[in-house]
């Protein structure tokens, strides 16, 4: 069953706000035949420019037992797009002095100066170099992708962030901080702790009141509450052909852990405003949230030529990935776009050049839907 499309921006000229208005049409047909065909449940599909909205559509189901159509206003899991709002709120704090980005993690959480390095023949070695806020938010401290300790989800999710954190010390890093890129929730879950040890305030809280509201993302939490669960889209994953549901329930009922790497639920209207926040230099209204030179450290590649997993097509700013390389560009996604997608197919990305923002919501591992999605996107631009 195909919904119908739900388009806010309709014009009968050949453009719209720069894009080409017959290619935009393809977008939803295209993510329509996606749900119809299984590849994914459903998908709401997000496209802004300027501050003016282009395209905004809902495909297929939130649920698929009972059916719930997909509507655009759907909440999703968004999984690690968490990861540079948590950015976000180091640069707050960074911003009211609270902290500076080269700060030593041990400074906050004592536990990390006695992480040692790994070598290659598996022995442990003293590091040389201190492991700094910066290197969290860049993905180079070291850090793996693990949790401290073998945590399970189930474990971690009856822990405060305080006590996730109080879990390193044990385990080694896999490189000098500063050495390389690798992909790190643990580091990110570490750079959230110290946003509550410098402000005094528990990371849901300290988002909430300094970005969320702020922002009117109203519909954005770590914590979903009750009255919103029927609009929460459920995963699925692809078996046989067939879609089956991967959580009994997507609340997390009973759960403690704030998490900084991965935790937010939010709508794509909702994630869209983080992103217009940085392309209007860090205001929103009359409002500043950012400075333009915070703006520009969150938004601007600070890896340098370091490879990600061997792989030269993106870097890191702080907390957001950054087109860096033509080898990046597979989507048609231009050079210095910035953005993040999350574990549950999601993602969102901004083009600082031309003002565009695209946010694309599944809960699925379709990587390529979404990809599909954030090629027809990129076709469709024709500025000026």
């Amino acid at each position: 069953m195909i919904i119908p499309t739900l388009i806010l921006a309709v014009s009968q000229s050949a453009t719209i706000h720069g894009f080409d208005a017959e290619r935009l049409a393809r977008i939803p047909v295209r993510m329509a035949a996606f749900a119809e065909s299984q590849d994914v449940a459903g998908a709401v599909t997000l496209i802004q420019r300027r501050g003016k909205r282009v395209q905004w559509d809902a495909q297929g189901f939130a649920n698929l037992s009972p059916k719930v159509p997909m509507k655009p206003d759907t909440i999703f899991q968004v999984m690690s797009m968490t990861k540079p709002v948590t950015a976000i709120a180091v640069l707050l704090c960074a911003e009211r002095g609270l902290l500076n980005l080269d700060d030593r993690v041990e400074w906050y959480l004592p536990r990390f100066g006695a992480l040692d390095v790994f070598q290659a023949d598996g022995s442990r070695k003293r590091r040389i170099r201190p492991m700094t806020i910066r290197h969290l938010l860049t993905h180079t401290s070291g850090l793996s992708g693990d949790d401290p300790g073998g945590l399970d989800d189930d474990t971690k999710a009856k822990l405060t962030l305080a006590d996730y954190a109080a879990k390193f010390g044990p385990d080694a890093l896999n490189s000098e901080p500063g050495e390389r890129i690798a992909y790190s929730g643990p580091g990110i879950s570490a750079a959230g702790r110290i946003v509550e040890i410098v402000s005094k305030q528990n990371i849901e809280v300290f988002m909430k009141k300094e970005l969320f509201d702020p922002l009117g993302m109203s519909d954005t939490y770590f914590f979903a509450p009750t009255e919103v669960h029927p609009r929460i889209a459920h995963m699925y994953f692809s078996e046989g052909g067939q879609l089956k549901a991967l959580q009994p329930n997507p609340f997390r009922t009973g759960s403690k852990y704030a998490n900084p790497a991965g935790g937010l639920y939010s709508t794509a209207t909702d994630m869209a405003k983080i992103l217009q926040l940085l392309l209007d230099g860090g205001r929103v209204g009359q409002r500043r949230i950012l400075s333009p030179r915070g703006v520009q450290a969150l938004t601007t590649l600070q890896t340098g030529t370091l490879t990600s997993d061997g792989n030269d097509a993106q870097g890191y700013a702080l907390g957001f990935s950054v087109v860096r390389t033509a080898n990046g560009t597979a989507t048609l996604r231009p050079l210095g776009s910035f953005g993040h997608t999350g574990a549950f197919c999601t993602e969102f990305w901004a083009d600082p050049q031309t003002g565009t923002i695209a946010v694309f919501m599944s809960q699925s591992f379709s990587d390529r839907v979404r990809k599909t999605f954030n090629t027809m996107v990129n076709a469709a631009f024709v500025g000026p």
